[in-house]
């Protein structure tokens, strides 16, 4: 019998016909491209992966960087920064990059930092920790000629070996390069200028100026259109020192940062600031490719002015926090003890011995209010410190405190939210509605108390809350009413506060 031999259709399986109504065979799993999933997401994001070079790089500090080709690590904080979406004809695999600059103790340099996919969080005072095999002499660069910044890297972690860029955010690194360029323990650091001096002439062909300023305010952020189409965002920092004060303007990539800081806390040190005319002919401070904005900046100059503005905020700010379990208020109220003073005895009392707790009650006329006017206004209920949450924390235990617009809010209403962030903020009587009060001895200005919630309750006779929904009739008899009255004000001293505070009111 013949031996029967396979044909070779049956080597094969038939092909379904297309929209015969049988299914198409599975397609077979594709083989990999020799990358595995790690080594994909290390190119996705270089920050996450694992740096373990085979060469050794030499630890410097910016100013003993020397151009050419040397393994070196280097730290330093930002201190300005641009970012730029597009190609790049030197790193086509690129999307975009930054332009940094960065310094330490010693001096800055010019980084030209590549991504291939998503920008890097940057933000202004982050200290990074950069290793590169090649150090550019930034004459033959792209870079802008900055004085004092002599040398420049250009860096694409993820795509060149040799290169890595570490961000720290953790507290063991805040106390690492905050002295300004140039200083000289017990010399004035070189170029310092107060801002009244630079606004007035020191802008104008003045090298290497620097002006030391504290935050006072965050503006909102609000978008703009440019001249050649299209937007951008910016945001109004108001900066003051004890000359007086000026804005700066925040754009884009920069506004995070700007948020984060501390009204009447956060200290910059700004080298280099532009200049920019804004109406009437008043300057303004405007952040270029050669300014460098230190914060938080460590020398006698920056200690000074954050005590003038922690004095200036007690003095200026519309409504300071009531400070909780300082004094004892029913033994200040209805104690043995209750001495009555004149506004002199107190004035000579706390000039002379301030340090002590200090309760009394105080005689005072009512010689004129606002109440009336401020409830027109719609401002009968203020607050002033809106807090956000900051993920990067202050050197500094003192100013370690959330960012805060430091805009004042005005409402009718018990809480409004932040015209900046739009967080719920819950308001307080406006302490402007009571004007002067006067006794036998001096006078005390509108706004100079400090009132506690119950203080208001008891000379208004009713809650904060029914005093928000008083009618505009129910207003104006109030105030008829209380003009030119006498009461007792029972009050608190404690030199840390900082002002003369209302424990209760006895009409």
């Amino acid at each position: 019998m013949p031996q029967a031999y396979p044909s070779i259709q049956s080597f094969y399986k038939r092909e379904a016909a297309a929209g015969n109504g049988e299914a198409a065979p599975k397609e077979p799993p594709r083989h990999g491209d020799g990358f595995t999933e790690e080594e994909l997401a290390d190119a996705v994001d270089p920050l996450n992966r694992k740096w373990d070079p085979e060469r050794e790089y030499e630890e410097c500090t910016i100013d003993q960087l020397i151009p050419g080709p040397k393994a070196v690590m280097f730290v330093g904080r930002i201190v300005n920064f641009t970012t730029i979406i597009g190609q790049s004809q030197k790193q086509p695999k690129a999307t975009g990059w930054h332009y940094m600059l960065v310094k330490d103790d010693s001096a800055a340099i010019s980084v030209k930092l590549y991504f291939a996919h998503n920008p890097y969080p940057l933000k202004l005072g982050y200290l990074v920790s950069i290793w590169t095999g090649f150090i550019s002499d930034t004459s033959k660069g792209d870079a802008v000629t900055i004085d004092g910044v002599i040398v420049c890297a250009n860096l694409f972690p993820g795509r060149v070996t040799s290169d890595h860029i570490m961000i720290h955010t953790t507290l063991g690194t805040n106390a690492l390069c905050h002295a300004p360029i140039g200083f000289r323990k017990g010399q004035p650091l070189p170029g310092l200028m107060a801002l009244d001096s630079w606004v007035r002439d020191g802008h104008d062909g003045v090298q290497g100026a620097k002006i030391l300023a504290c935050v006072k305010s965050v503006g909102a952020k609000r978008k703009i259109a440019k001249k050649n189409g299209g937007e951008c965002e910016i945001l109004e920092v108001l900066l003051f020192d004890h000359t007086g004060e000026v804005r700066m303007a925040v754009w884009d990539g920069m506004i995070e940062s700007a948020k984060e800081w501390v009204s009447g806390q956060t200290i910059l040190l700004i080298s280099n600031p532009g200049f920019r005319v804004e109406y009437q002919g008043k300057g303004s401070v405007s952040v270029i490719r050669q300014t460098m904005i230190e914060i938080e900046p460590e020398f006698p100059d920056a200690e000074w002015l954050r005590k003038y503005a922690v004095g200036l905020t007690k003095k200026e700010s519309l409504c300071l926090e009531f400070p909780e379990d300082v004094w004892d208020i029913d033994a200040a109220e209805y104690g043995a003890f209750r001495p009555l003073y004149t506004l002199a005895e107190l004035d000579t009392w706390v000039r002379s011995d301030g340090q002590q707790v200090l309760t009394g009650f105080l005689s005072m006329t009512i010689m004129d209010m606002s109440l009336v006017s401020y409830h027109r206004r719609n401002m009968l209920m203020c607050a002033e410190w809106c807090s956000l949450p900051s993920p990067f924390p202050s050197h500094n235990k003192s100013h370690a405190n959330p960012g805060s617009c430091g805009i004042p809010i005005y409402s009718n209403m018990l809480s409004t939210p932040c015209r900046n962030c739009n967080m719920s903020l819950t308001l307080h009587i406006n302490p402007k509605i009571l004007g002067t009060l006067l006794d036998e001895t001096g006078a005390i200005a509108p706004g100079k108390l400090l009132w506690s919630e119950r203080a208001w309750e008891k000379f208004f006779g009713r809650t904060v809350k029914e005093v928000c929904v008083m009618s505009a009739e129910e207003v104006r008899l109030f105030e008829q009413r209380v003009m030119f009255m006498r009461m007792h004000l029972c009050f608190g001293w404690e030199e840390n506060v900082g002002r003369l505070a209302v424990l209760g009111v006895f009409a």
